[in-house]
């Protein structure tokens, strides 16, 4: 009998596990539920990282892009000033020979040419020809050393210019550092992450061809907008005090612009109606254009003791009660998009990590870098599109 209860009790043991196990598998149902939305929210990260990336690979490449340009003007602006040093010696030594004939080598031989007109119209004839002749003289010097210093401070601001982009390609390469570190670190946990990395680098490139086709007809749509609209013009060109009538590029920040739609991309084409605030951006390129010549700063926002790219941009809109982003990435994402036919005075130009206030005429206004004005500082430069336009936005 003994033995016949313990066996009935390993019985009820036994059975109770079997019907016990369901009950296990709800909670190991309520894991894999949770395992599978942290796949999914990892994915979306990944998702979001990858369009980071395209934007940083965007702005990565047309720097690079910018600086091999800005390269071959360096080196261009290099030859033109020997050539233009040449023409000035050669003007020079032949002026003084010309002197030393006329002057040194005898008033004789001068007056003798006076003398041996047959009339006296002949006379007044070789006397101003005489008088022209060095008149010549002088106004060609003249304009072989204005050539020359010209070339000289178009060669001073090319190489600046350089010395900025290359700073700010190495800041960059710095952030893409990081961020690629962040894609490593997601690599084994998703599968097909070299597809999208390679998709991201191939969304990059593209949009940076459409933007530089698009960057190549700036010029001639901007001389043309000008023409028909009436806008605001300047003399100064590379650091000229005109106005217009009527990180390195930003700092700090952290956000970014989205890079799937193309309403970043400038355009050809596009409306050519004037909105009817547009007196608000030309006060606003007015305004800019009065701290011309103060110094730059990075991370700074002040816009007489220092102010870098994008805090310029900040604090000249602040002045009329609006408000944009502190970084150039921001100023990209934020505002209105506007194509860069239909840009007006006070619209926003925002270059790979830097950004301008385009004032008409042809010409941006902008915290530049640091060297001293007008090489660097707070100045009116043109054109608008010396490197690759990511975008224009409009914030008035």
């Amino acid at each position: 009998m003994k033995k016949r209860l313990v066996n009935a009790l390993i019985t009820v043991l036994v059975m109770s596990v079997f019907f016990a196990t369901p009950v296990m598998a709800v909670p190991e149902s309520d894991n894999v539920a949770e395992l599978e939305e942290q796949k999914n929210e990892m994915e979306n990260q990944a998702a979001s990282v990858q369009q980071q990336l395209v934007g940083l690979l965007l702005q990565y490449d047309a720097l690079q892009q910018d600086i091999e340009n800005q390269k071959e003007r360096v080196s261009q602006a290099q030859t033109e000033l020997q050539t233009a040093e040449q023409k000035e010696k050669d003007q020079y030594e032949a002026m003084k020979k010309r002197i030393k004939y006329i002057y040194e080598a005898g008033d004789s031989s001068f007056l003798e040419t006076l003398i041996s007109a047959e009339s006296f119209s002949d006379l007044v004839n070789k006397a101003e020809y005489i008088q022209n002749v060095h008149s010549y003289d002088r106004e060609q010097l003249k304009e072989y050393v204005k050539v020359k210093e010209e070339v000289k401070e178009r060669k001073a601001e090319l190489e600046a210019g350089q010395a900025d982009m290359e700073q700010m390609s190495a800041d960059m390469g710095r952030q893409q550092t990081e961020l690629q570190g962040t894609l490593d670190s997601m690599k084994s946990q998703i599968a097909d992450f070299d597809t999208q990395l390679e998709a991201a680098r191939a969304e990059a490139s593209a949009q940076l061809t459409q933007l530089t086709e698009a960057t190549e007809n700036m010029v001639a749509s901007a001389e043309g907008q000008d023409s028909s609209g009436g806008q605001a013009s300047g003399g100064g060109n590379n650091g000229g005090t005109s106005q217009p009538s009527g990180g390195n590029g930003g700092g700090g920040g952290t956000s970014k612009p989205s890079t799937g739609g193309g309403n970043n991309k400038p355009s050809g084409g596009g409306s050519t109606s004037t909105p009817g605030n547009a007196s608000l951006g030309q006060q606003i390129a007015s305004r800019a254009c009065q701290y011309v010549g103060n110094p730059y700063k990075y991370g700074g926002t002040s816009l007489t003791n220092g102010a870098d790219c994008s805090g310029f941009v900040m604090s000249v809109h602040a002045l009329f009660g609006i408000s944009t982003p502190r970084d150039s990435w921001g100023q990209l994402a934020g505002g209105k998009a506007v194509s860069y036919s239909d840009m007006l005075p006070g619209d926003v130009i925002v270059y790979s990590n830097h950004v301008a206030i385009y004032i008409g005429g042809n010409q941006i206004v902008h915290a530049s870098n640091s060297a001293p004005y007008p090489a660097g500082g707070i100045k009116i430069s043109s054109p608008p599109n010396y490197r690759t336009v990511l975008g224009v936005r409009r914030y008035w």
